[in-house]
């Protein structure tokens, strides 16, 4: 990622950060809910609250305290943290190359007829 882009996200605290983004704001016991609903899982309380306490560190998660409860909310809308992760992958992965990370979606198979026509649409777009 960029310099003074947020740490990577493990997919566990990936998981916790699409609940939050999905809801606005969460508590623990929201995100727990929604985590093991979402992904079939019985985690326990502890571990969301670890995974929070990371991602609060790392700078993903900020929170409010209304009475006893903590609310937590992203510091980064989902779209910016979109763009920032798949350019690290294509920096990563595809040596910055925006060309070989589609390519790796074309391999296999991943792009549908209708994200192809929407690509294309994009690509005219900018071209413009």
């Amino acid at each position: 990622m960029e310099k003074g882009a947020l740490p990577r996200l493990t997919p566990a605290e990936f998981e916790i950060m699409d609940a939050v983004w999905k809801a606005g704001e969460l508590t623990v016991t929201e995100i727990l809910r929604e985590v093991n609903a979402e992904h079939g899982r019985n985690l326990s309380r502890s571990t969301i609250q670890v995974q929070v306490g990371r991602l609060k560190e790392k700078g993903w998660l900020i929170h409010r305290q209304e009475g006893n409860k903590f609310i937590f909310q992203s510091t980064m809308p989902r779209r910016e943290a979109s763009t920032a992760i798949a350019l690290d992958i294509g920096d990563r992965i595809f040596g910055g190359s925006c060309v070989e990370l589609v390519k790796a979606f074309f391999r296999e198979s991943a792009i549908s007829p209708d994200e192809i026509k929407q690509l294309r649409e994009l690509i005219d777009k900018y071209e413009e």
